[in-house]
Order: C-alpha cells, then sequence, then structure tokens
C-alpha cells in the first residue's frame, strides 16, 4: 500500500510542530497490543513493549542527550487564550495544511485540531556539529499528544500512506518518490512523533518504552516547570569552533501564558575566555534612579553601575577583553585623552546607577502605514538619568564633554550647566549637569524639553505612579537590570485600530529584573518577572496587524495598476 504524498521537500522549524499533527496522522493505524502479564511481586520488570501504551509527558520520549527541547503543553489553551489575530493565522494554517491533502475534509481538520494537546519538538546529539538550521532539523524531532485519538485514526484512513513494521512507524515520501520524514503513531498513548531521519525516531521510540534514558535525567531539564512552555539548550553542543562556548553553556527560558504567579524566567551561561565575567566585577542595586524618572514612560530601564567592593571601571571594561580580543580600558583611555579626560575622573563622577526612559507624546498616535510612519521619526523623546558621586569630577567630566561638543558643531548652543545641538529640523541632543545627576536627552525638541523639565519632581515621578508602584512591589531583590513595560502607555501610543490589538493582552505593567552571577567562568543570568510573556504577544499581535495592512495595500496597489 505505497502512495505517494505530496509534502514540501524540507521542514521548517516553525512547522515541525504543525507537521507532527499532520504527519503523525500519517501513519498506519496499528494493530491492537495483547495487554502485558503483570510482573510477580519482587522480581524485575518484564521489558517494555515496543509500542508504548502510555506516555506521562511528552518529554518522557526525548532522550536524555538532546540538545534543543521546546515543549508547548496544553496548545490547545494556549491558542484559545492567545491574541486573537495570531491564533486565526495559526489556527487556518495548521487547517489549511491539513486539508490540503487528498480526502481530509475541514471538519476532520478541525476536530484533528481540537484535539491536539502537548506538543513538543527536540533536536538529538548528532546535531552537535553546529552551523545552520537546517542542520539542526537533520537531527530534529516533533512529538504531539491527542485528547482524542479518533479524529486521527479517521485521518490515517482518509491519508495515502506507507507502513513501515506492526509498530505504528511510517515514511513520507516527496513526488519524487524520497523519503523526506520518519513517523510513528503510538495509538494507545495518543502520541504522533516526526523525525527527519530514521536514527532519532527509533531512539525516541526506545526512550518511549523506558530502553533508554528520558530528558528527565538531563541537566538540562527542570521539572517545576515541566507543565510550563518552556525551551531548553545545550549551547556547548549546539555550537562548534575554537569560540564555542564551553561545557555547561546553556539557555532555558521558561514561559508561562497568562496570569501565571511563576513568571517569566530565563537562565543563561555562556562560559569561556570570552565571555565577559560581569557579575564579578557589577554588584545588583535597587534602582532607585529609574524611580525617579518621569511618568509617563512607554518604557523604563534601570541598570546597575556600581562596581564590585574593590572593583574600578577599568575592571568593568576590561571584562570585555576576550570579547573584543584587545584590552578595552586602554582603548577607552586613549579615546578620553583626545578630550581631556583621565579614566579616573569617569571612576569618580561615576554613581552607582543609571537609568533610561523612553516617551511618546500621547498628542500623537502612531500608525503602521502611510504618513505614520514619518510620525513615528517625531514626537518622541529618551531620557538617560546617570547617578553621580563625585561633584568636581562630575563637573570635569561634564565640562571636558560640551567643550567636544562645540567643537565639532556649530549649532551647539550652551548656558552654565546644560548644552544642546540639533540633530534635524526637528530633533536635538541635549545633555544636562545636575546635582547628583547627568541628563542626557534626545527627541523632538519641545517634547523632549518638557520631560527634562519633570525629572527630580517627585510628584511627577515614576515612583508616584500606581502601575509603577505595583509592578516594583513583586520585584523584592536588587538586580543588574529592570525592565518596566507600561502596556497602557504603549497601547495608547498607537492609533485606535493598532491600540485595539493589545486589548485581549491586559492593562498591568510589565515588569523584568535581570541579576548577574558572580562566575569566573563567563557570563551567568537570571531573568526574571511578570508580563514579559504578555509583551512578546503584543508584538505578535502588532506584527499580524502589520502583515495584514501590507497584505491590504498591496493587493490594493495591484487593482489600480493598469
Amino acid at each position: 500500500m505505497s502512495r505517494r504524498l505530496s509534502f514540501p521537500r524540507t521542514l521548517t522549524a516553525a512547522w515541525l510542530v504543525a507537521l507532527a499533527a499532520c504527519g503523525g496522522t500519517t501513519a498506519a493505524t496499528p494493530p491492537a497490543q495483547p495487554v502485558a502479564t503483570p510482573a510477580p511481586a519482587a522480581t524485575a520488570p518484564p521489558s517494555a513493549p515496543a509500542t508504548p501504551r502510555s506516555v506521562a509527558s511528552l518529554v518522557d520520549v526525548v532522550p536524555s542527550d538532546a540538545t534543543l527541547v521546546a515543549n508547548l503543553p496544553q496548545i490547545g489553551e494556549l491558542l484559545a487564550g492567545g491574541a486573537s489575530g495570531l491564533r486565526e493565522v495559526l489556527l487556518a494554517k495548521i487547517v489549511e495544511s491539513l486539508t490540503s491533502q487528498p480526502g481530509v475534509d475541514r471538519d476532520l481538520a478541525h476536530d484533528v485540531t481540537a484535539s491536539l494537546d502537548d506538543a513538543l519538538v527536540f533536536v538529538g546529539p548528532e546535531a552537535a556539529q553546529g552551523g545552520a538550521v537546517w542542520a539542526l532539523l537533520g537531527h530534529g524531532c516533533a512529538a504531539a499528544r491527542f485528547s482524542d485519538g479518533a479524529p486521527v485514526e479517521q485521518l490515517l484512513k482518509a491519508l495515502p500512506r506507507e507502513a513501515g513494521e506492526d509498530d505504528g512507524t511510517f515514511a513520507l515520501r516527496d513526488d519524487g518518490d524520497s523519503v523526506i520524514a520518519h513517523g510513528a503513531w503510538l495509538a494507545e498513548a495518543r502520541v504522533a512523533l516526526l523525525c527527519a531521519r530514521p536514527a532519532p525516531l527509533a531512539k525516541a521510540l526506545r526512550v518511549a518504552g523506558q530502553r533508554a534514558p528520558s530528558f528527565r535525567t538531563s541537566a538540562l531539564f527542570q521539572a517545576e516547570r515541566a507543565a510550563e512552555p518552556w525551551l531548553a539548550l545545550d549551547l556547548h553542543r549546539l555550537s562548534s569552533g575554537a569560540d564555542a562556548p564551553e561545557p555547561g553553556s546553556r539557555l532555558f527560558a521558561a514561559l508561562p501564558i497568562g496570569q501565571d504567579p511563576t513568571g517569566l524566567h530565563v537562565e543563561l551561561a555562556v562560559h569561556g575566555p570570552e565571555y565577559p565575567r560581569l557579575g564579578t566585577v557589577l554588584a545588583a542595586t535597587d534602582h532607585g534612579a529609574m524611580a525617579k524618572m518621569p511618568s509617563g514612560t512607554v518604557m523604563a530601564l534601570g541598570l546597575s553601575l556600581q562596581r564590585s567592593p574593590g572593583k574600578t571601571v577599568s575592571d568593568v571594561l576590561g571584562a570585555f577583553d576576550g570579547l573584543v580580543g584587545a584590552p578595552v580600558a586602554a582603548a577607552a583611555a586613549r579615546a578620553l585623552a583626545e578630550i581631556r579626560i583621565e579614566l579616573g575622573d569617569v571612576d569618580r563622577a561615576l554613581g552607582g546607577e543609571a537609568a533610561i526612559g523612553i516617551y511618546r507624546d500621547p498628542k500623537h498616535k502612531l500608525g503602521l502605514a502611510g504618513r505614520g510612519r514619518d510620525e513615528a521619526r517625531r514626537h518622541n523623546a529618551v531620557l538617560i538619568a546617570i547617578s553621580t558621586a563625585d561633584a568636581a569630577a562630575q563637573k570635569k567630566v561634564f565640562d571636558a564633554v560640551v567643550a567636544e561638543m562645540k567643537r565639532t558643531s556649530k549649532k551647539v548652543k550652551t548656558r552654565p550647566g546644560w548644552a544642546a545641538g540639533d540633530l534635524d529640523a526637528h530633533n536635538e541632543v541635549r545633555v544636562e549637569s545636575r546635582q547628583g545627576v547627568v541628563l542626557i536627552g534626545a527627541g523632538e525638541k519641545a517634547f523632549l524639553a518638557q520631560v527634562a523639565a519633570r525629572h527630580g519632581k517627585e510628584k511627577e515621578s515614576l515612583a508616584a505612579s500606581p502601575s509603577f508602584a505595583a509592578a516594583r512591589a513583586r520585584a523584592k531583590a536588587p538586580s543588574h537590570l529592570e525592565v518596566y513595560i507600561d502596556r497602557q502607555a504603549l497601547a495608547g501610543a498607537f492609533d485606535s485600530a493598532v491600540a485595539a490589538t493589545f486589548s485581549a493582552l491586559g492593562g498591568s505593567p510589565t515588569l523584568l529584573s535581570l541579576t548577574l552571577a558572580p562566575s569566573d567562568r563567563g557570563l551567568e543570568l537570571t531573568l526574571g518577572g511578570q508580563g514579559g510573556v504578555e509583551v512578546l504577544g503584543a508584538g505578535a499581535a502588532l506584527a499580524v496587524y502589520g502583515v495584514r495592512r501590507y497584505i491590504d495595500s498591496a493587493k490594493a496597489a495591484e487593482a489600480k495598476s493598469p
């Protein structure tokens, strides 16, 4: 029963999960397995069956030495709760992929899609050669579990397929009769597997049959976040060459959907001589400078400049020597010397924090079409506040910077403690020296002046904003970087058509904190906080809206052309 199946010649990473639902459903329905006789007490258990009857989690089909795993549990709920525009696009693409096959109608495609519970993508250790994404896909597999196997098995009967042994395995072929993927349908477990090659499939089946260790035994796996969407990467084995990260380099990211109290969680470790050991030279801070920024910001960032005990700015810059391949502090000292500043002056002048605020004039809305692109370059302001520690050093550095501005441009305006230069007809860059802080700003002249004038006024600060206060209340520990996003202000920056795409994401703020570990092996950090996933959803919704507007515009232009 060998009939050719029309599928794409290559599999892309974005479609592996969808193809797990499609390809996994192209297997011959395996015959019923006999019920295994229970092992007598106090004796060794019998060998695991060739076709597993149950799979507690899709992680149980992933080999322990997998280099990449992306887990999407409860994918049906994820799609149902996501941004409506993105959900519609994803569901339409999956249904379209299924209905493109002979004998599959839309009702059956919807039933199969509705029964999809969990999905997972993984890449085996053979991908350790590094290099192109296609090399990864050659060792990749996807798994999907269904709440109801009946629609899947109905789909199996409708699709042409080439079955393997009586174990639910199969092969997919293209129009040239070349095998492009290998899969298995584990009927009793209601699990579909699809791999680019037969070896990874065979290994996954051994793991599912408990004849090889699963990913649960891997150092990359975090059991406490197993029920969340997550991504785990072994950065060492996925890289190659002399500059590849050393063993132990990894990335783990958990992206809980909705109001999950655990929030976004990312762990990154890249070890090697070229990666900056920032955690050994910078200390964490409570980001008081960010709290003093003017309210109304779309996004604010707080950055620690606090040197660890006994460390200086030279030590901080020196942490980047391996990455740059040259002494960074020496290069910085030479550059500063040209404007008559010493690196020691900068070290004495700098306090322990800096803050950045991004502002949009609420009277001027952004759009994604027509004149909106021009408007995006106007009515904005970016304000940077750098805390200072030594007034004399601050004055010396500030005066030298202003003198350099005047030397290189004839359009610089100055007054005591203040200087500004035009960037274009509407925008300017300005620096201002105040007690304990230096302000650097860029943006539309009038709007930037308004924002800068509000800095330092307690009642107009972020600290006085209920939204910011609520977000900061969840950040209980000092950190090296803090990111605050006011989603209401972000939505309010766009015109009504675009802002409507944010409505399903709620109005609570986002606050993310990044903490560096004092590792002498390289760069290690942890990023966590609330609302990060919703911001990703907002970006996806915005992308969908932009693509739709672009397509509509292209169609209208085509219709008008002769």
